[in-house]
């Protein structure tokens, strides 16, 4: 009885062969020259139908072919052309097969939340967005005293949410007290670190409060300016022993006058503006 050849049960049992670029990382000042991505299927067993590209685990767009020797071609790559990259070739009988080149670039934090300015007792929410890869291991801390320390989580109202090249921090029943100040997110992976600052600032939860009384207060000055500049312009009841008739025309001429409604005006106009500050 014939024995089968170890040698050709080996070549089987491997399957197909694809042979592929190196990983490349980017340099560090975003000048990068253009790179091309190459994959060869150098054996297979079965007919091969097709083979695409994909980044990040989603097919690229415009890449199937039914060529063996791919490429793709990347023009002057930056952060956001860092990724996982993938050849993916598929057959008629056998199940696809693939080869893995990483493209490699530092951290670089292209999108923050400023600033966000809330009341005592209510929620605030900082975000930090990257570019790079492999993914970064992200970090919040707080400035204190100067220095930004690991953020105290003691009260429980601190929540992290990291996913991939984005990061959230929630702070929940926000304290007057010790949560308003800068707070610093911070991307870090094998190829560099990045760093981001952002202003959070709380109000007393009575806040609103002081425009509306601030309002109040001046439609109570204008009151008493009309009433003072009517007593001062009204004429005596009575003059030279004569009764005179009230002079009503000449106290509605003054209230509706220009200087009167040049200091209402001026009023009802501040008082608009210190409602919507």
């Amino acid at each position: 009885m014939l024995l089968p050849d170890p040698a050709h049960e080996n070549i089987f049992l491997r399957g197909p062969s694809i042979s592929s670029s190196e990983d490349i990382t980017l340099p560090s000042d975003q000048h990068s020259p253009s790179i091309t991505l190459q994959c060869n299927l150098t054996s297979a067993h079965s007919a091969h139908v097709s083979s695409y590209w994909m980044k990040n685990g989603v097919e690229v767009p415009e890449t199937r072919g039914d060529r063996a020797n791919t490429e793709y071609f990347l023009a002057k790559p930056k952060g956001p052309e860092a990724g996982e990259y993938m050849c993916v070739y598929t057959f008629e009988m056998a199940p696809s097969v693939n080869a893995t080149i990483n493209i490699k670039a530092g951290p670089d934090i292209v999108g923050h939340k400023r600033s966000d300015n809330k009341n005592e007792g209510q929620k605030a929410l900082l975000y930090c967005k990257s570019t790079g890869f492999p993914y970064p291991v992200w970090s919040w801390r707080k400035l204190d005293n100067g220095v930004y320390m690991d953020i105290d989580n003691a009260s429980g109202r601190f929540f992290i949410t990291n996913l991939d090249n984005y990061t959230e921090l929630s702070i929940v029943n926000l304290d007057i007290d010790s949560d308003p100040g800068e707070y610093q997110c911070n991307a870090t992976n094998t190829i560099g670190t990045s760093s981001m600052v952002s202003v959070l600032r709380v109000r007393s939860y009575l806040a609103w409060l002081w425009p509306l009384l601030g309002v109040l207060f001046e439609v109570l000055v204008l009151v008493v300016i009309i009433v003072v500049y009517e007593k001062r312009k009204k004429p005596d009841d009575i003059q030279d022993g004569k009764p005179t008739p009230p002079t009503i025309t000449k106290t509605r001429t003054f209230v509706r006058g220009p200087r009167t409604e040049k200091i209402i005006t001026l009023i009802i106009t501040h008082s608009m503006y210190v409602l919507t500050i």
